[in-house]
C-alpha cells in the first residue's frame, strides 16, 4: 500500500511539475519554488522508502511467526491425534475389562448359587442324621451304644449279647430280638438309608462248628443279624449288607457286631454331580 502511494504521489507531482513548465517557468522565484518542491519531493521518496523497508520487515516478521504458528499448529493436531487414538484404546480396554469384570461377577455368582446348593444339601443330610440318632437313643436308651462313626450312625451290640456263645453260635438268641425290633421300628422311618451289619469274632477253634477261620464266623454271625431284621422285621432286604470282619476288624479282642445306618450321601453326591455338570 505505501509504494503504490508513493508512485501515485511521484506521478501527481510530475504532472505538476509540466503544468508549471507549461505556464512558463522564467522567474526565479518559481525556480525557487520548483526547486524546494523537488526537495520535498526527495524527502517524501526517502520516507516512502524507509516506510516500504518497515513494511517488508514487519511482513517477513509475520511471515515467521505464521510459520511458527502452522508448525504449532500442525503439532497439535499430531498431539490430538494421538490423544484420540489413546482415548480410543483406553476405551476398548475399559469395555474389554467391564466384560471380565461382569463376567467374573457372573461366575462367583454362579459359584455362590454352588455353593449354598451343597450347604443346603449337607445341612439336610446332618439333619437327617441327626434326628436318627437322636431317634436311636430315645428308643434303645441303655441297651445299646450309639453314637456317629464317621459320618454314619452306629449301634454297637456285644456278641455275647447277640449269641451267647459267640465261640460256637452263630443264630441270634431269643433274648436279642425285642432290641432289634426297636432298631428295626427306627429304620422304617428311614427307608431310604443303607444299612450296614458288621460283625468280628475271635473264636480259636472250630472243630464243633466246622468251619475254616473267624472270617467264615463272623460272616455268618452278620448275616443272622441281617436276616432277623429282613425276615422277622421286614426291613427290605436291598438296603441291607453283612460284612465278616474276623479277629481283624475291630480294635481289641471283645467281639461285637456293628449295625452303621449311612447317612442319604447317595443324594448329596448326586446333586454335586448334577452341578458340576
Amino acid at each position: 500500500m505505501n509504494k503504490d502511494r508513493f508512485y501515485m504521489k511521484i506521478k501527481r507531482n510530475i504532472s505538476l511539475l509540466l503544468v508549471i513548465c507549461m505556464t512558463g517557468i522564467g522567474s526565479a522565484q518559481k525556480k525557487k519554488d520548483l526547486i524546494l518542491k523537488v526537495a520535498e519531493l526527495e524527502t517524501d521518496l526517502q520516507t516512502t522508502k524507509s516506510d516500504l523497508s518497515s513494511s517488508k520487515q514487519e511482513a517477513a516478521r509475520y511471515k515467521g511467526e505464521m510459520e511458527a504458528v502452522n508448525i504449532q499448529l500442525d503439532e497439535l493436531k499430531a498431539t490430538n491425534a494421538s490423544l484420540l487414538e489413546n482415548l480410543t484404546n483406553f476405551t476398548e480396554l475399559s469395555n474389554k475389562k467391564t466384560d471380565n469384570i461382569g463376567k467374573s461377577l457372573e461366575t462367583l455368582r454362579t459359584k455362590e448359587k454352588q455353593l449354598k446348593m451343597i450347604n443346603d444339601a449337607l445341612t439336610r443330610t446332618d439333619s437327617v442324621t441327626l434326628d436318627l440318632l437322636t431317634s436311636f437313643k430315645n428308643v434303645l436308651g441303655t441297651d445299646a451304644k450309639t453314637g456317629l462313626n464317621n459320618g454314619a450312625v452306629t449301634i454297637i451290640l456285644e456278641n455275647t449279647f447277640l449269641f451267647n456263645e459267640v465261640d460256637k453260635n452263630f443264630a441270634v438268641v431269643e433274648r436279642a430280638l425285642p432290641v432289634l425290633e426297636k432298631i428295626a421300628r427306627v429304620l422304617k422311618q428311614q427307608p431310604n438309608l443303607k444299612i450296614l451289619v458288621e460283625t468280628n469274632s475271635n473264636a480259636l477253634e472250630f472243630k464243633e462248628l466246622k468251619l475254616t477261620d473267624n472270617w467264615d464266623l463272623s460272616a455268618l454271625q452278620a448275616a443272622s443279624v441281617v436276616r432277623v431284621l429282613t425276615n422277622t422285621y421286614a426291613i427290605s432286604p436291598e438296603r441291607m449288607q453283612a460284612i465278616g470282619k474276623s479277629e481283624f476288624g475291630f480294635d481289641g479282642i471283645e467281639t461285637t457286631t456293628k449295625i452303621r445306618v449311612q447317612p442319604p450321601y447317595d443324594s448329596f453326591y448326586k446333586t454335586i454331580k448334577e452341578m458340576m455338570k
